[in-house]
């Protein structure tokens, strides 16, 4: 037997597929890490904090114009691309118009107003400039991400793989090249954010014509299904990206008379950051697959499968925990009190690692109102219970609270499922009023 089939016999299709995608995340996380080093080198602490800013506005802006555009496709494409494959497309398609007129019209705005926008939104003038390139690239940029979130609907994880590592490539190779030629500035690394993605979406353009494709179909009934479905995952994705911060941001000023203590539980948030790809991997993977359930039976299968994945990974990531225990404390004793954090947030890692794919079937019986419910409350609560325990526990009690929190809003997301299972016989194809 040769050894592509000892894998293929050893590891079933979802762990590849799974495997590829975070190391495709590992290489595409350390590329960025390399531009972190670079820039460490060639800039001024003053013009590492412009860099800075422009990457929370370009986030900012990312978020915004999907609004829960990428999650619709994803949901929809995979739904119908086993037995109706024209609708499926006519989902992408659809997309493609709104996602060009979200870009063009913030990429106007932005360019239009950057000098506003830097003084009175970011209260950083210099930041002008870089907000015009910001909105001529924006094109180009979201293009490029709207295209991955296409191929993972369709779960061609190998390309999707393949441009993530080429655009870390290619950004990380242009400001080197740069520093290397005597070109480097400022200016050369907005371009490199911006122009990069662009210009790896007009290939993938030449090399994937399904990229391009053209069905006719009932474009209204399309775009009130991805409304439907959008509008509540637009809210999730807004609460869950506080969610995810809401621990550091409450830690920094609670204990502001106690540093160290900070600068342990940010080293301990830092540690947990292969745990963190990680989940992010088995998302990608699983999400358009547990948006292609449509039965009982189906539902089951997914369950299976992504137990088969997800089990092993959690006793992996508790292996990953007790090397780093065993590390830390010998080779970085100063970081030492870390450890305790570290090991409270890996318990809620792998919790979301086992739990994440089996909770996404709540958006198969669409109920994706439910899911934005649920993230609204955590987000409420979370931010009372981190005020109480951190003040009573210190930054360890960012940690215990974040964790309580994952596995109550994970349990009830599980009871939810099992309560309504059935409703994915009927509700699986619903548009949501």
């Amino acid at each position: 037997m040769s050894w592509p089939e000892s894998i293929t016999r050893i590891f079933p299709v979802h762990a590849r597929e799974s495997g590829i995608v975070f190391v495709g995340d590992v290489v595409a996380k350390s590329l960025t890490f390399l531009i972190t080093v670079l820039l460490f080198r060639l800039l001024q602490p003053e013009q590492y904090v412009l860099y800075g800013v422009f990457i929370t506005a370009l986030a900012t802006v990312q978020q915004f114009t999907d609004s829960g555009l990428h999650s619709s496709i994803i949901r929809f494409t995979a739904l119908y691309a086993a037995d109706n494959p024209d609708r499926a497309a006519a989902h992408v398609r659809f997309g493609w118009r709104v996602k060009w007129l979200a870009l063009a019209g913030s990429g106007a705005a932005i360019t239009l107003a950057a000098r506003p926008l830097a003084d009175w939104v970011f209260f950083t003038p210099a930041l002008a400039h870089p907000l015009r390139i910001l909105g001529v690239g924006l094109l180009g940029f979201g293009a490029f991400d709207y295209m991955l979130a296409v191929l993972q609907a369709r779960q061609h994880f190998k390309p999707l793989t393949v441009f993530r590592i080429v655009e870390g490539f290619g950004k990380a190779a242009v400001i080197a090249g740069g520093a290397v030629l005597g070109w480097f500035s400022l200016d050369l690394v907005y371009y490199a954010y911006m122009l990069t993605p662009g210009v790896l979406f007009l290939l993938a353009l030449l090399l994937m014509p399904s990229l391009r494709s053209s069905v006719p179909f009932d474009w209204p009934e399309i775009g009130a299904e991805i409304f439907s479905f959008g509008k509540w995952m637009m809210l999730t994705s807004f609460a869950t990206m506080f969610l995810m911060r809401l621990d550091v941001f409450m830690v920094t000023p609670l204990l502001s008379d106690r540093p160290a203590e900070v600068g342990h539980y940010a080293a301990a948030v830092r540690l947990c950051m292969p745990l963190i790809v990680l989940t992010g991997s088995i998302a990608t993977v699983f999400f358009p697959k547990a948006m292609a359930v449509r039965s009982m039976i189906e539902m089951q299968s997914y369950v299976r499968r992504s137990l088969q994945v997800t089990v092993p990974v959690s006793l992996l990531s508790i292996g990953y925990a007790v090397l780093v225990a065993f590390l830390v404390p010998e080779f970085f004793p100063k970081y030492g009190p870390s450890v305790p954090m570290f090991g409270v947030l890996v318990l809620g890692y792998v919790w979301t690692i086992l739990g994440n794919p089996l909770t996404m079937l709540v958006l198969s019986i669409n109920r994706a109102n439910i899911v934005t419910l649920i993230s609204a409350v955590q987000l409420l609560i979370t931010l009372v219970s981190h005020y109480f325990f951190i003040l009573a526990l210190g930054a360890i009690g960012a940690a215990i609270s974040t964790v309580l929190l994952w596995f109550a809003a994970g349990s009830f997301s599980m009871w939810y499922l099992y309560s309504h299972r059935h409703e994915i016989e009927t509700r699986s194809r619903v548009v949501q009023p």
